[in-house]
């Protein structure tokens, strides 16, 4: 009896050894290619990609690569046959007509999937930016992370200058104009060359409705007179002193710091930056601290800017879609998203979180985010988009310099920008 107990027990060891292996055969594997920052947005070893195994037995290799060499690899990847990275995130503009033949289409796996993902609980116009061509295109991509403009300012000072929210951009100068006194500009923005100078211009830009280019990328829309306008008010600062006289050398750290040290009233800054600026350790006017929308030129549609966009793409040639799209899940699931925002100073894409009370109280900001990120855009979705953003920012330092007329510079741009579409 004995000796029977003990070969059961041997037997139901080596079921149970067998049973474990076949488990570890069936789990699923998947590699992820994403930008550090993201990668801790997601919670980093010990977030979203642990929770995954755990709970789907589907093992995340991450490979994390800076902004600049993140296309690069993974072009690389797509043009030596695909397969080394199973998901990819990408910036908005990189999701393209030249791009999206490597892309797996999702629309059948959105039509598949469970209920409680909620699809259509992500920002409306992030779900387009995932289509090409617009609208009505193929999903090739689930928005992941994101950030957009928004005006953050001196809510003391306005009150001592007896100043009401404006609504446009002609509200918006005569409010640079008061608030302007010894020790204090009215604005502050980024004048630096570069992604600084340009990036700042098109949160001005975007408010019109449109972008560089339209949306069939075939025409530039830069020597637009609406166009010209914005460009004519983002240097009105400069020019009238309200504004510091050193913008041109103003990159992200200066044009925040000044915000925070007391300098400035007001800026279109990234929306992100609320939490730092908010610091009050960091920050002398935290306690003052307040935010309205963009304004625009005829005062509708106000919150309009530029979305700048992290989106998770399938490799067309993975050998392990279902996991991958399993991650592409988890990664912007509800309750990912949530804990993102709230833990991992993620930029949250659906809905359902900016409308969430306990992200609410902590950012009391949510709701204008979620406003200016339903009207805003992304940048040019063309392949050539780096060469445009070139071009912009050459074009505004010529008119911030006075080289050039607000007209003569976005007219130059443009010829410049159609020899590429």
């Amino acid at each position: 009896m004995r000796r029977f107990a003990g070969g059961t027990a041997v037997l139901a060891a080596a079921a149970l050894l067998l049973a474990l292996a076949g488990q570890a055969a069936a789990a699923g594997k998947v590699t992820l290619l994403i930008h550090p920052t993201l990668y801790q947005a997601a919670g980093g070893p010990k977030g979203v990609v642990a929770d995954l195994e755990r709970e789907k037995g589907i093992r995340v290799t991450v490979v994390t690569a800076p902004y600049t060499k993140i296309k690069d690899k993974a072009v690389l990847s797509f043009a030596a046959g695909g397969g080394e990275f199973d998901v990819v995130t990408l910036i908005g503009p990189w999701i393209n007509q030249e791009t999206v033949g490597f892309f797996e289409p999702l629309d059948g796996y959105i039509r598949k999937a469970p209920a409680d993902y909620a699809y259509e609980d992500l920002i409306e116009s992030l779900r387009q930016t995932a289509r090409v061509p617009k609208p009505g295109g193929p999903a090739y991509a689930i928005p992941y992370r994101v950030g957009t403009g928004i005006v953050y300012y001196r809510k003391d000072l306005f009150a001592k200058a007896g100043l009401s929210i404006p609504k446009t951009w002609e509200e918006f100068l005569a409010a640079a104009k008061k608030l302007t006194e010894p020790g204090v500009y009215g604005v502050v923005q980024r004048g630096k060359p570069g992604e600084h100078v340009e990036q700042d211009f098109k949160r001005y830009l975007f408010s019109t409705g449109h972008g560089t280019i339209s949306d069939d990328g075939k025409r530039c829309l830069l020597d637009q007179p609406d166009s010209i306008r914005v460009l004519e008010v983002f240097g009105t600062h400069f020019f009238n002193g309200w504004a510091p006289p050193d913008m041109l050398a103003y990159g992200r750290d200066e044009y925040r710091n000044a915000m925070m040290q007391g300098r400035a009233a007001m800026g279109v800054f990234f929306s992100p930056y609320w939490g730092i600026m908010k610091d009050s350790q960091k920050s002398k006017v935290a306690e003052h601290l307040g935010w309205f929308l963009v304004p625009t030129l005829d005062g509708k549609n106000v919150g309009a800017t530029l979305n700048s966009g992290w989106f998770a793409v399938m490799d067309k040639k993975s050998k392990n879609k279902q996991e991958a799209w399993e991650l592409m899940m988890a990664l912007t699931n509800k309750k990912n998203q949530l804990r993102g925002g709230l833990e991992w100073a993620n930029g949250p894409v659906r809905t359902s979180v900016y409308q969430n009370p306990e992200f609410q109280k902590k950012f009391p900001v949510a709701q204008g985010w979620l406003t200016a990120i339903s009207r805003g855009q992304e940048d040019a979705q063309h392949p050539r988009s780096a060469e445009i953003s070139d071009v912009v920012s050459k074009e505004v330092i010529n008119f911030l310099q006075k080289k050039k007329s607000a007209a003569q510079a976005m007219k130059d741009a443009c010829r410049q920008v159609n020899s590429f579409l």
